[in-house]
């Protein structure tokens, strides 16, 4: 039978591989579980009287047939391949599912509802004026001179001041006004009595 170049390489490569095997040392660390397995084999073997495949063990010298010394072969290769089998977590994470579920957002904080106090009861500016005095000729209404900035106004009670005050009269002493927009009335000192 001819050999190829390609079946030439495959035997080589399966010879090396069984070479590699069996002229390497065992790691100590590696072969503990296997030694210990073999302590406990010949407990089982000698209390039942059959070796590890179920068949008869010879009794004299303890010699082992056949099929015990392949389970032997099978446990010391064990014992060398023992040190590339990675742990069981690790191991369990090379298939470990992931899930892209991410969690929605927090719903929005809602802020308790603010209380707006009452808005302050409106009232009117303080008067602009200023009494300059007043003039009354017999017979007739008296006129009041009032002053705003560098302004006067002649005014009788009646009279309409900028479309915002209106002059409702006298007493005691004191001119009132009214502010048109809120309909508040106002009093302003004349002096006199």
């Amino acid at each position: 039978m001819a050999l190829t170049g390609r079946l030439k390489i495959l035997v080589a490569v399966a010879i090396a591989v069984v070479a590699y095997v069996v002229m390497t040392k065992p790691d100590e660390q590696a072969s503990a579980p296997v030694a210990a397995a073999e302590r406990a084999r010949p407990r089982d073997v000698a209390s039942t009287g059959q070796g590890a495949s179920g068949q008869g063990v010879a009794s004299k010298g303890g010699a082992r047939n056949v099929s015990s010394a392949g389970s032997e072969e099978s446990a010391r290769l064990y014992a060398q391949l023992a040190h590339r089998v990675s742990e069981g977590q690790s191991a369990g994470a090379l298939f470990k599912s992931t899930s892209w579920y991410t969690p929605p957002p927090p719903p929005p904080v809602v802020a308790a509802p603010v209380v707006l106090a009452p808005p302050p009861v409106p009232t009117a500016p303080p008067l602009p004026f200023s009494v300059m005095g007043s003039y009354a000729r017999p017979g007739e209404r008296t006129t009041y001179f009032l002053t705003r900035g560098d302004r006067v106004f002649d005014v009788r009670v009646g009279d309409t001041i900028d479309n915002t005050y209106s002059v409702d009269g006298d007493a005691g002493g004191q001119l009132r006004l009214t502010y048109k927009p809120l309909n508040i009335q106002q009093t302003l000192p004349i002096g006199g009595t």
